[in-house]
């Protein structure tokens, strides 16, 4: 199933489809912790099938839908016999719409939505699926562009689904959410284009139209991190990225990623990832060179 794996990153093969990835995998085969852009939707159709994320070990049953995030290291154990659909497409194919972006950041890791037929969400997401995987199999003209409606419509029921959790735990005033949840996403467009910046609370609170505190609190709400740690995130995914090119230095990856010093880049990275920036590449190096002797 994974054709090209360096270390723990698997680059996904999308052939001749525009960004995505269909199969029926029978293989009894376990794949080890590996990760990719991509984001992953499991179904088993015979026998069941694992996802292990983290701590969390998460048993499929047959109809279960289980959805790995974009960048999320997992494993993956298979029965003896079965079968399984896999999924896998480009985040590309949703970053260029309004809100999808932050979407993905709210998301958990791992998503599991059980095959119970009582649970409206799996109803929804189960009738979609079955249509991507018609149209993939059928290969019929303009399947691209249904594989691809259909697979938005996914994540805009997942979308409200978790702004619905949010806005129900904290109980946010009805009159209120579209102004909160606009204002919220707007602010995550706006990081998104300026973090390499200097970018301050204050100016993004500014952008949004709201006061810094009433601000600081709306965010919280909805991304469950405070700004600065939303801002933090994005500048350290950006340096997980370039720390992969031997090429550059600690210091270039710090200043390319939107760190204005060594220490500070040193001190966040450390507090995220539980490792230096140095200690990140040299085990990216020792995983390479492992993956190639086992090759």
């Amino acid at each position: 199933m994974i054709e090209i794996l360096n270390g723990m990153h698997e680059t996904i093969n999308y052939g001749d489809s525009q960004g995505f990835r269909l199969y029926h995998n029978v293989e009894f085969e376990d794949y080890g912790d590996h990760w990719h852009t991509g984001i992953e939707i499991i179904i088993p159709v015979k026998n069941g099938y694992t996802v292990i994320v983290g701590e969390q070990r998460q048993e499929l049953e047959e109809g279960d839908i289980a959805l790995i995030n974009s960048g999320v290291i997992h494993a993956l154990e298979a029965p003896p016999t079965g079968e399984r659909v896999i999924l896998q497409f480009d985040t590309a194919l949703l970053y260029g719409l309004k809100g999808m972006e932050t979407l993905l950041f709210m998301m958990q890791p791992l998503i599991y939505i059980p095959n119970r037929k009582d649970v409206e969400i799996w109803q929804v997401i189960n009738e979609k699926l079955k249509k991507i995987i018609w149209e993939y199999d059928s290969k019929s003209t303009f399947r691209e562009a249904l594989i691809y409606a259909n697979l938005i419509e996914i994540f805009v029921e997942l979308g409200r689904r978790e702004v619905y959790l949010i806005e129900t735990a904290e109980k946010i005033p009805s009159a209120k959410k579209q102004v909160y949840i606009e204002a919220v996403m707007g602010a995550c467009s706006y990081i998104s284009s300026h973090y390499l910046e200097n970018l301050t609370l204050e100016e993004v609170a500014e952008a949004s139209g709201f006061s810094k505190y009433h601000f600081t609190r709306i965010f919280k709400q909805y991304m469950n991190m405070t700004f600065y740690e939303y801002l933090n995130s994005k500048r350290v995914k950006r340096a997980e990225e370039l720390l992969y090119n031997q090429e550059m230095s600690v210091t270039d990856v710090a200043m390319n990623s939107g760190f204005f010093s060594l220490s500070a880049f040193n001190r966040t990275f450390r507090a995220m990832k539980n490792c230096a920036p140095s200690e990140f590449r040299k085990k990216w190096e020792c995983l390479q060179c492992k993956g190639k002797e086992d090759s």
